[in-house]
């Protein structure tokens, strides 16, 4: 009997003990994916309000960035907190018509994202390539026009499962909620929402590097060239090469100096003011040229970063239908994979606030009139009566 009870105790507390440790891992899982949607909804909500309330912002290429943080804040709000609640509890609970609700926003969201940074990359292509022409085309019209294929594309990927679709095993777990596994669906879905775009874009990412390395060179061609032979006896000769706007032809100059010991010539051929000029030409085709790096630098992380956030979901997604008999995967790198994928709603924001002044002036001065507003009050001192004296 006293053996009975020791192993009933035993039982007790090794399943409390159990019991503490799932709703402990429970606990962590929350609060880290709550902390994820939360700052995915700060960040997102931060770009569209730079974009709204600053005037400087309101251009087209901007007009895409906003459109992208609208569509990572939608993944953020209506597609996040009920992927959190499935993988808190491991299991679905809302059934079966809300998760078809849920995977239809999971797609068309997270397609719409992807497919906004292609348009991105596209309207930034057409900017570099084709400068003179693209102006008068770059309009909110052509923005609104990339917007509305993002979504016309997203549409069309996430309804048809919806239509039927997808295999009838696919709804024989009431306490799962997965994509359909159709063979065919998911080679449609996989190729239209991520790997045709990717090819895209590493297409239009190396035009765009190309035809950036090419004007920088250009650029830097033009520069004003200075050079200085000092030979070995007592001679100098100096030749000064200037291209002037003014005149069409280019002027050559040599000045020689016999016995000369010092080791500068003044070089009184050059008014002040053409070196003013020059110096003015050069300081703007430096910045011309560090903004186009640093233009190619966040693409290229924006790609990196797209890259290793998809990639691993949708090789798993598309492979796993083919070979789900003999293909097997730890369910917690299942998990991470796909939370990967939807990291990337909150690093977008990050990147563009990161990489982007215009961003990170427009964010100061919003956060600056939030702390202002809220730690400034107004007090009213009453101004006493004016008193007359007499002498």
């Amino acid at each position: 009997m006293e053996r009975m009870d020791v192993n009933k105790s035993l039982n007790i507390s090794e399943g409390l003990g159990d019991l503490l440790s799932s709703h402990g891992s429970q606990l962590v899982t929350a609060l880290l994916l709550g902390a994820l949607i939360l700052f995915a909804v700060l960040g997102n909500t931060c770009v569209i309000a730079a974009i709204a309330l600053e005037r400087s912002l309101q251009n087209v290429a901007n007009y895409l960035i906003g459109s992208l943080a609208v569509t990572d804040l939608m993944v953020s709000v209506l597609v996040l907190p009920m992927a959190a609640l499935y993988q808190v509890l491991d299991k679905w609970t809302l059934g079966q018509e809300i998760c078809d609700l849920f995977i239809a926003l999971d797609v068309l969201c997270c397609t719409s994202s992807i497919l906004h940074l292609c348009a991105i990359a596209l309207d930034r292509y057409w900017t570099i390539t084709d400068p003179i022409d693209y102006v008068n085309k770059r309009t909110p019209r052509r923005a609104a026009a990339l917007i509305s294929l993002t979504w016309i594309v997203g549409f069309s990927i996430s309804i048809p499962p919806m239509l039927g679709w997808r295999k009838p095993e696919d709804r024989s777990d009431p306490d799962a909620c997965s994509i359909s596994q159709d063979p065919a669906y998911t080679v449609y879905s996989t190729f239209g929402a991520f790997y045709l775009p990717l090819v895209i874009m590493l297409v239009l990412y190396g035009r765009i590097f190309r035809a950036a390395r090419f004007r920088i060179r250009k650029n830097v061609g033009k520069r004003r060239r200075v050079s200085a032979r000092i030979p070995d006896r007592n001679e100098i000769s100096v030749t000064i090469s200037t291209s002037r706007t003014a005149k069409p032809k280019t002027e050559f100059m040599e000045l020689r100096a016999e016995k000369c010991k010092g080791h500068f010539l003044p070089l009184s051929g050059v008014s002040p003011s053409e070196r003013k000029n020059g110096s003015s030409m050069e300081t703007k085709r430096k910045a011309v040229l560090a903004r186009e790096r640093r233009a190619v630098k966040t693409l290229g992380i924006i790609m990196g970063t797209f890259i290793l956030c998809w990639l691993p979901f949708f090789t798993v997604a598309l492979m796993l239908p083919f070979c789900k008999t003999w293909c097997s995967m730890p369910d917690w790198l299942a998990d991470v994979i796909n939370w990967l994928g939807y990291s990337n709603s909150l690093l977008n924001p990050i990147i563009y606030a990161y990489f982007n002044k215009d961003f990170q002036n427009a964010f100061k001065k919003i956060l600056k009139s939030l702390t202002s507003s809220g730690c400034t009050a107004t007090v009213n001192i009453p101004t006493p009566p004016a008193r007359h004296y007499s002498v």
